[in-house]
C-alpha cells in the first residue's frame, strides 16, 4: 500500500469557537497533507453561540493572525490554496470526505478521556469507509486545557480568554456580550 499522490485531509467540529487547540491540531495537518479542509459541523449535543458562517470567518481570522505571513487575507489563497474552509450538516463525517476528497480525516487529542469518544469514532468510520485512514495529533501541552466550552464559560463570568482564543475571537465574545 502506497500514499496517494496528494493527500488532502478533513478536520471537522463544531469550531464553536476556534481555540488555540485547534489552530494547533490545523498547524501540524498542514505540515502533514498537501491540502486540509477545516469543516465546520454542528453538534446535536451543543448549542451553538456563533452561527456556522461567523464560526467561519472567525476560523479564518485566527488562522490569519495565528500565521500572518503565510496566510494572505483572500481566503482561497490561504496558504497558497492548502487550506479549505466549510460546512457539513446532516452527514455523516465520512460522507462528507468522500464528498470532498478527502484522504484522510484529523482528530486532535488533548486528554485521555478524547481517547475513547475517538477510538469510537475511529472504529465507526473505519467500518463505513476503511479506504479513509483517521489521523490523530496530539496537542501540544500548553493547549490541553483548551476547549471551546471553556472559552464561553470563563467569558460569561467575566475571565479573560486570550490564553484560549485568538483575538479576533476574543472580540466576537465582545460583541455577543455588548
Amino acid at each position: 500500500m502506497r500514499k496517494s499522490a496528494t493527500t488532502k485531509a478533513l478536520y471537522a467540529g463544531s469550531f464553536d469557537p476556534v481555540t488555540r487547540g485547534h489552530l494547533d491540531i490545523i498547524g501540524k495537518a498542514l505540515m502533514t497533507f498537501d491540502t486540509v479542509h477545516v469543516a465546520v459541523g454542528s453538534n446535536v449535543k451543543k448549542a451553538r453561540m456563533f452561527g456556522v458562517e461567523e464560526s467561519q470567518r472567525l476560523i479564518v481570522q485566527s488562522i490569519i493572525e495565528r500565521w500572518p505571513d503565510d496566510a494572505p487575507t483572500a481566503m482561497d489563497t490561504l496558504f497558497d490554496g492548502a487550506l479549505e474552509v466549510g460546512e457539513f450538516t446532516n452527514q455523516s463525517l465520512v460522507g462528507y470526505a468522500r464528498r470532498i476528497g478527502a484522504t484522510h480525516i484529523v482528530r486532535g487529542l488533548r486528554e485521555a478521556s478524547d481517547f475513547n469518544d475517538e477510538f469510537n469514532l475511529h472504529g465507526v468510520a473505519g467500518r463505513i469507509d476503511p479506504s479513509i485512514p483517521m489521523v490523530h495529533f496530539i496537542c501540544e501541552a500548553q493547549f490541553l486545557h483548551v476547549s471551546s466550552s471553556t472559552a464561553k464559560e470563563l467569558d460569561a463570568v467575566g475571565e479573560p480568554i486570550g490564553w484560549l482564543v485568538m483575538p479576533s475571537v476574543e472580540a466576537a465574545f465582545a460583541a455577543h456580550r455588548g
